[in-house]
């Protein structure tokens, strides 16, 4: 075992080649700079923006099951897998094709949102007993992001605890009308 002397002087000679990095300026906190002067939104392009359907995609590519409309926080999307709001229907689309459950889909998303339900879950399996690729979880998310639905998904995140067999809907309030 080395003495104390003989590691340090192992150290030293170990970092005689070391030599300080170079760090840039530090940015002064505290000071906001100016940011773009923001242009008056038109009431026509407000009508235009309402009638889009939402800009619902992955947050990152390393996220293809999670789904997340413009504005909605990554808070929002850990309260929905917490179960808040709660979930007000399931849909079960096992054992069925994908036209049938397509068909199922756009049945029970016109029910839920007439219903005024916020959220809903799909169980759609994990595509084990489909050749290649999950048909069923690949068609419903699809739909979900391009569907005639579409317009009214805030965010879709994977149902913890069903190992990727399902998934929980956030849908948007719908105006009330009178």
């Amino acid at each position: 075992m080395a003495s104390g002397s003989d590691e340090e002087a192992l150290f030293a000679e170990a970092m005689g080649k070391v030599q300080r990095l170079r760090m840039p300026e530090r940015a002064v906190v505290g000071k906001k700079r100016p940011g773009p002067a923001r242009r008056p939104v038109s009431a026509p392009a407000v009508a235009r923006q309402a009638t889009v359907a939402a800009d619902i995609r992955p947050p990152s590519a390393d996220e293809p099951w999670i789904l997340l409309a413009n504005g909605v926080s990554r808070e929002r999307l850990k309260r929905l897998a917490a179960g808040q709001p709660p979930v007000a229907r399931s849909f079960d689309l096992h054992g069925v094709t994908r036209d049938e459950a397509l068909a199922m889909l756009e049945e029970g998303f016109g029910q839920a949102l007439a219903s005024g339900w916020r959220v809903v879950c799909i169980i759609h399996g994990r595509g084990l007993h489909s050749q290649g690729r999950p048909v069923l979880k690949q068609a419903t998310y699809h739909w979900l992001r391009e569907g005639p639905y579409a317009a009214s998904v805030l965010a879709v995140v994977p149902q913890p605890g069903s190992g990727g067999g399902a998934c929980l809907v956030l849908l948007r309030r719908q105006a009330v009308r009178t």
